[in-house]
């Protein structure tokens, strides 16, 4: 492992954090990889697919591939990441029950969505911001056990999103879940887990906002300088976007609406909030473009998301009007909304208080 590596991995946590001794998290790392690789060459036994990923992992320590034991940090960033997930898994049983869809199976679509979003965010993260990294080709150790630290922050949330929506395809294939029910029941939870995530980007100090000469009230300080809150700015912009979704009537939800509107309203955001954005140009030097449109990757990544979310509205209005169309998504029919008087006992549940 290369000493700029070790000098990373060497330093001090961040203020509030709570560091003490385990296993490397790069050492974690590739011990759940190898656990779901295998879990699906091998579903039975059950115990099968955790003792090959601890074999994978202790063959890579071995090898000299990761480190055995690290500091582990238990940051708010990493604390609020678990409560955006848990907070989403809840809502969106709950939303999941009310469409007719099989518990066990949204309950594994989370932890699929978790997983595999946490490793796409991070490796978009890694990709873009390689210059923070050593080369894998001259220290793959080094190179690798920075890129598995993910307590100390550092994901790109399109990545993630990429990544869980890719998986979740996967998985509702093979259960045979009507995907346009499975993605308008999980998209106003995602929506929430990411404006409670945003908290923690604010607490880690990353994802920061760009000086600001204007005097608003909201500014905050970072190194003297007044800068955007872009990350709270996320937070009261998703969180909106996820209570507002989340009270349609579930007359829509199965047909891909819901999804549609998360999509075209978190890109159209996004677009704009990127424009605050002060940290490519110290991370990746100033003047930094992706095209003479002077665009960053999450506003290409918006443009075509926008595009598919429009593409489902239109899909969603022309199966409305098709005189076939109930039953055409492929979800159960909602139950019934409860009578004046019954109580809201069996009323949508909205997000967790």
């Amino acid at each position: 492992m290369s000493a700029a590596a070790l000098a990373v991995l060497g330093e001090a946590p961040r203020g509030g954090a709570l560091a003490f001794p385990f296993l490397h998290p790069a050492w974690l790392g590739v011990g759940i990889v190898g656990a779901l690789l295998a879990h699906q060459l091998w579903p039975r036994p059950w115990w099968a697919a955790p003792l090959a990923g601890l074999a994978l992992a202790a063959a890579a320590a071995l090898a000299g591939l990761v480190p055995w034991f690290g500091q582990l940090q238990l940051t708010g960033y990493a604390v609020l990441m678990l409560a955006g997930f848990f907070a989403a898994w809840r809502w969106a049983a709950a939303r999941a029950a009310r469409l007719g869809l099989p518990a066990d199976s949204v309950r594994e679509q989370v932890v699929i969505a978790a997983i595999a979003g946490i490793l796409g965010a991070r490796a978009w993260y890694v990709i873009e911001y390689r210059r923070e990294f050593p080369s894998p080709l001259s220290d793959f150790g080094g190179w690798l056990s920075l890129a598995a630290d993910l307590d100390r922050g550092g994901a790109v949330w399109f990545g993630g999103l990429l990544a869980a929506t890719l998986a979740l395809a996967v998985h509702a294939r093979r259960r045979r879940l009507p995907p346009l029910a499975v993605a308008d029941a999980l998209a106003p939870p995602v929506l929430l887990g990411l404006a409670i995530g945003r908290i923690g980007c604010f607490i880690n100090g990353c994802c920061y906002g760009a000086a600001c000469a204007c005097q608003l009230p909201w500014l905050v300080l970072r190194h003297g300088t007044p800068v955007h809150p872009t990350q709270l700015y996320e937070t009261l912009a998703c969180g909106s976007l996820a209570l507002v979704l989340g009270r349609q009537p579930l007359r829509v939800a199965g047909s891909g609406r819901i999804a549609g509107w998360a999509l075209i309203g978190y890109a159209a955001w996004r677009f704009v909030n990127e424009t605050m954005r002060g940290d490519y140009a110290d991370k990746l030097g100033a003047g930094f473009s992706l095209s003479p449109l002077h665009l960053t990757s999450a506003q290409w990544f918006a443009l075509p998301l926008a595009a598919l979310g429009a593409w489902l509205l239109w899909r969603a209005r022309r199966h409305a009007a098709s005189p076939c169309a109930c039953g055409a998504h492929g979800a159960a029919p909602p139950a019934a909304e409860p009578a004046a008087g019954q109580g809201a006992a069996g009323a949508e549940a909205g997000p967790p208080r």
